[in-house]
């Protein structure tokens, strides 16, 4: 018999053993309800309260087990109390109190109802797998089959005249020069002013071309 035929075998006879040991106890803890004053009708609901919450406290324990002893504890011990007080009601039915009957039900939903809160921090907390995301981009627009178009190289900017930072100190001149610097600057297309000082640049064109 091979592993995995075992693993179904014994899966079988856990969930067979659990079926009848809760078929027993559901007869004791119904008696147990209708005995400490429960309706009759609502006294049906009554084990699956107290053995509901032991299987609900284990699965949570067992879904918390990767936050440390800590975060598992709490669950456990949930487990373990309705658990015990599940075998005291088949035990001994005779030394129950009523007043403990009646106020468990109360107690498990105030249980539950933060046992789930804890189960819903871990489902917020829990990581995205490969197979969550794989499973998101099956509902994305698939890609096109076309060849993608050539790599062009971007065509080349003519290089632009970097500016000089370095600024010379203009030299005195003449009141002359300036106005024949002046005017010439006028007939070759240099827009200066009838006054004021001019550009450095316009004296430097006009010493090019009177070298």
């Amino acid at each position: 018999m091979s592993m995995e035929r075992s693993d179904n075998a014994a899966a079988g006879v856990i969930v067979g053993i659990g079926v009848i040991g809760f078929a027993l106890s559901y007869e004791a803890l119904y008696t147990a309800a209708v005995a400490a004053g429960m309706d009759s009708t609502l006294a049906y609901g009554y084990p699956l309260i107290v053995e509901g919450f032991v299987t609900i406290a284990t699965w949570t324990a067992y879904r918390l087990r990767d936050r440390g002893w800590k975060a598992t504890a709490y669950p456990w011990l949930l487990a373990v109390a309705f658990f015990g007080y599940s075998l005291w009601v088949n035990a001994m039915p005779e030394t129950l109190l009523g007043p403990v009957v009646r106020g468990v039900p109360s107690v498990a939903l105030g249980f539950a109802v933060h046992l789930f809160t804890q189960l819903r921090k871990k489902r917020n907390a829990e990581p995205v797998t490969l197979v969550e995301l794989l499973d998101d981009e099956e509902d994305e627009e698939p890609l096109s089959d076309e060849p993608w178009p050539a790599w062009e190289a971007p065509a080349e900017q003519p290089a632009l005249p970097l500016a000089s930072t370095t600024f010379e100190a203009e030299k005195p001149r003449p009141a002359s020069v300036h106005a024949a610097v002046r005017t010439w600057a006028r007939q070759n297309g240099f827009d200066v002013k009838e006054t004021g000082r001019m550009p450095q640049s316009v004296y430097a064109a006009f010493e090019q071309a009177h070298p």
